[in-house]
């Protein structure tokens, strides 16, 4: 069942950039959005000009349809707090027509998630904060699944989380950026093979500057 969120972004994605494959305009959506998010803080011309050659190839309108569903997904996930992008890309089965993919159903991941909680405690303690690593992270839905988890045990994710995670597919991890960036999730998401550990691209989510997680010492450990 589709939420009303969910179901008004397909609408509007629909009507948008008809005159370009469904996919290109999906990975051009989020490709862009992450973009904006990560130059909200780097100021990066070179970021800037990549964000440009995208726009360029979108008509006025789409570009504002383009805002339309950012929107779209930051009144979702302040909503219902889940997996919004991932599920929309498995239901527009983009996953299954380009490299196989499939996203654990969030039910699943919040599952997993309380089940993880149990074994936190001693970390938290210790540090003061719970580090989560997540290879082939998809959309991120097991973090924000964790984040959930914490919240539910009256937790603060926003300064009580370190999220690391990895996917190879680019447009997978922006929509994992979107999506911790959103909710306020302190993480990395490195675009890149988790197994190999050759890395393309490293964001860093809004909370990791507001907060100095620099100076905490998690991402050099």
């Amino acid at each position: 069942m589709k939420s009303d969120h969910t179901q008004l972004f397909l609408q509007v994605f629909n009507d948008t950039a008809r005159y370009h494959h469904r996919y290109e305009v999906f990975r051009d959506f989020v490709t862009m959005a992450g973009l904006a998010i990560q130059n909200t803080f780097l100021k990066s011309e070179s970021i800037e000009q990549e964000y440009l050659s995208i726009v360029k190839r979108y008509e006025g309108p789409d570009v504002i349809q383009m805002s339309h569903l950012l929107a779209l997904v930051v009144q979702g996930l302040e909503v219902e707090h889940r997996d919004l992008l991932g599920n929309l890309y498995m239901q527009l089965d983009f996953g299954s027509q380009h490299i196989g993919q499939f996203f654990t159903p969030y039910d699943v991941s919040r599952m997993m998630a309380k089940m993880l909680m149990t074994d936190s405690g001693s970390e938290l303690e210790q540090r003061g904060y719970i580090r989560l690593s997540e290879p082939a992270c998809g959309a991120g839905g097991m973090a924000i699944a964790f984040a959930e988890a914490m919240l539910e045990q009256g937790l603060n994710p926003q300064r009580q989380l370190w999220v690391s995670c990895i996917d190879l597919d680019p447009v997978a991890a922006m929509m994992c950026y979107i999506q911790l960036s959103l909710l306020g999730i302190p993480a990395e998401v490195i675009i890149g093979n988790a197994l190999s550990m050759q890395t393309t691209r490293t964001l860093y989510t809004p909370m990791y500057y507001l907060d100095y997680w620099a100076l905490k010492g998690q991402v050099v450990e």
